[in-house]
């Protein structure tokens, strides 16, 4: 795992960088909106590996993933609208494949409903519809611009 560090906030997300999936430990999907240093820079590295290619966890079924924290600890499988994510239910860790981020934001955007724990972190994260936090603009202006060039 790669680790991305936002020195400001020490905000620190886990990576793989053959895949493209990220770790978010416990309450870090929250802040990762606020860091807009650290955001930015989880959409430019792989972005196009991740746009370009959204492939899903087929093999879920055949062999559940572990949780990276908790030994042992299978991942539960949940879902937020059209996107499939693997959570903890022993540390609330939470594993999106490639592209899975920017779909949770777009799902969010899109009034999706689901997992309550994800949901309250993407609401205290990028707030809503009526009443967004600015701090979150960032990562979704850099969204936006990712999106729009992989179509």
């Amino acid at each position: 795992m790669m680790k991305f560090r936002d020195q400001t906030t020490c905000l620190e997300i886990d990576s793989c960088p053959e895949c493209y999936g990220l770790w978010f430990d416990r309450e870090e999907l929250r802040q990762i909106f606020r860091s807009p240093t650290l955001s930015r820079r989880i959409l430019e590295e792989g972005a196009s590996a991740r746009l370009l290619s959204p492939e899903r966890d087929t093999g879920r079924e055949k062999h559940p993933r572990t949780c990276p924290v908790c030994p042992e600890q299978p991942l539960f499988a949940s879902q937020l609208g059209s996107t499939q994510l693997d959570y903890c239910l022993a540390c609330h860790g939470i594993w999106l494949d490639r592209s899975e981020l920017e779909q949770l934001v777009s799902d969010y955007q899109k009034g999706e409903r689901g997992n309550l724990v994800i949901l309250n972190q993407l609401a205290e994260g990028l707030g809503t519809p009526a009443n967004p936090n600015p701090a979150a603009r960032s990562f979704i202006d850099a969204l936006q611009r990712y999106t729009a060039g992989t179509t």
